[in-house]
């Protein structure tokens, strides 16, 4: 496969650094979706929240999953984790190659912690039910799903690469 390459998961399951660690292997180009969210808005995710809610994040998400899909061969893109909330985004992740990287619900809890997560719920039981909201979606959208199970972001890559090598 030439690429693009999508990779969705729940926040904390290793999207990023597997998806850089893929493109490296590859000699592929990698694009953050979050990081390029923040950069064509000239500020964080958290104040684009702030200021515009989620259905403002929600839309520059969008712009910003097609232009990096679109003639993106020899691409790597790490989706944010509520990248499958859209109709849309789901039919464009469903015409391209996407691995869905899935990862033991506590470890991602503990993991996301962090203040930066705008949507990092107020408890377990709020971070569990969007999760299950979420996974039927990363289940349809993805050609490939990776079990992490705790296994080295090198080792993922590895299955990934050898999986897009065919």
């Amino acid at each position: 496969m030439d690429g693009p390459l999508a990779i969705v998961g729940y926040m904390g399951s290793g999207k990023s650094t597997i998806g850089r660690t893929v493109a490296r292997d590859l000699g592929w180009e990698f694009v953050d979706l979050d990081h390029e969210i923040e950069r064509r808005a000239g500020r964080p995710i958290r104040e684009i929240f702030a200021s515009s809610g989620e259905d403002g994040f929600r839309d520059l998400e969008h712009l910003a999953l097609l232009d990096a899909l679109d003639g993106a061969d020899g691409r790597v893109v790490a989706c944010g984790g509520g990248i499958v909330v859209r109709p849309e985004n789901c039919e464009k992740l469903r015409d391209v190659a996407t691995v869905f990287l899935e990862e033991d619900l506590r470890i991602l809890y503990a993991r996301t912690r962090g203040a930066g997560r705008p949507l990092r719920a107020t408890g377990y039981e709020e971070f569990e039910r969007r999760y299950k909201d979420r996974l039927p979606a990363y289940l349809d959208v993805s050609d490939l799903h990776v079990t992490v199970d705790g296994r080295s972001r090198n080792r993922v890559a590895r299955e990934i690469s050898r999986w897009l090598k065919g």
